[in-house]
């Protein structure tokens, strides 16, 4: 068990206050979908901290009440979502989901996992198999990076922005990792008329340029704001034929089990660095039906 000095301990009380009027900032965001979905920034809370009093603070978490999402990056500490009832909603759906594709695969949350040493990022869900022997990092690990990273990890977007979200894609998939998948789902707030956007976007580290997602799903119940479209086409430089769902000439996300909103999870890297690789009886793809997501994020909404 760790003890703290006076020091450290005046730092996070430091900290949590920060980290307070950083939630009170989140929730009074008047939020539309437009630019600010789009780019909105995490907000500062300290800079030039070492992985180590980062990793000492996380450590400490259980006694300082903290409410909002935060991560290091490049030295600083940001503050950047709230994970409200809806995100609980998903990510709670998620796990049942992944848990429900085999025993084969441990699924744990909100791990934090050191993408470089100076950057510390805490996905919602990670995924790996149970009997793991993977490959070695392609750069030592610092001290406290865990024993094995995940092979997946899923980040659920409700105040954070898409660029943050896509931010992240290089940290997850950098020398320091061996993650294999990244998944993203952006939940975009309540329209006027009751109508809401939903976003999923897959990475692969094997993709030629895995900062460019393999699959694009727009899943809500009325198509993406123009702002979303053009950062996804024009910034990300996603093809025009990768982005599929509504509001792309596809049939609406209504009910389960339709096609075009199946989201695939390749096995083989799920299986990465798995000590039998990927057993028999296991097929080439897992899936999850995004309509179920939609379905849980509206009963959230109390629409």
């Amino acid at each position: 068990m760790s003890t703290y000095s006076q020091d450290e301990k005046e730092l996070y009380s430091e900290w949590c206050s920060k980290f307070d009027l950083a939630r009170h900032r989140l929730l009074a965001i008047d939020r539309q979908e437009g630019t600010q979905e789009v780019k909105r920034m995490g907000i500062a809370i300290d800079k030039e901290i070492s992985l180590n009093t980062y990793l000492k603070f996380c450590e400490s978490e259980s006694e300082q009440d903290v409410i909002v999402k935060y991560y290091l990056i490049d030295g600083k500490i940001e503050a950047y979502d709230i994970p409200d009832e809806s995100h609980s909603y998903v990510q709670g759906e998620l796990i049942f989901i992944m848990r429900s594709w085999t025993n084969q695969l441990a699924v744990s949350v909100e791990r934090d996992i050191i993408v470089n040493p100076r950057s510390v990022y805490r996905g919602d869900i990670n995924v790996r198999p149970r009997h793991f022997q993977p490959q070695q990092p392609q750069q030592p690990q610092p001290p406290r990076a865990g024993r094995h990273y995940p092979n997946l990890v899923v980040e659920i977007g409700n105040t954070e922005s898409l660029s943050h979200l896509h931010g992240k894609v290089m940290g997850y998939f950098s020398l320091q990792t061996t993650i294999q998948l990244y998944l993203v789902i952006k939940l975009y707030p309540l329209r006027q008329n009751n109508t809401f956007a939903l976003l999923a976007l897959l990475y692969s580290r094997n993709n030629p340029n895995p900062t460019i997602p393999i699959i694009v799903k727009s899943f809500g119940t009325t198509p993406l704001d123009v702002a979303t479209r053009n950062y996804l086409q024009n910034t990300i430089n996603v093809p025009v034929n990768i982005i599929t769902g509504v509001g792309y000439g596809a049939v609406p996300c209504n009910m389960v089990n339709i096609p075009g909103y199946q989201l695939a999870i390749p096995t083989n890297s799920l299986f990465n660095g798995a000590r039998d690789g990927v057993l028999i009886g296991i097929p080439r793809n897992f899936y999850i039906d995004l309509f179920v997501l939609q379905d849980v994020y509206q009963n959230a909404l109390e629409i």
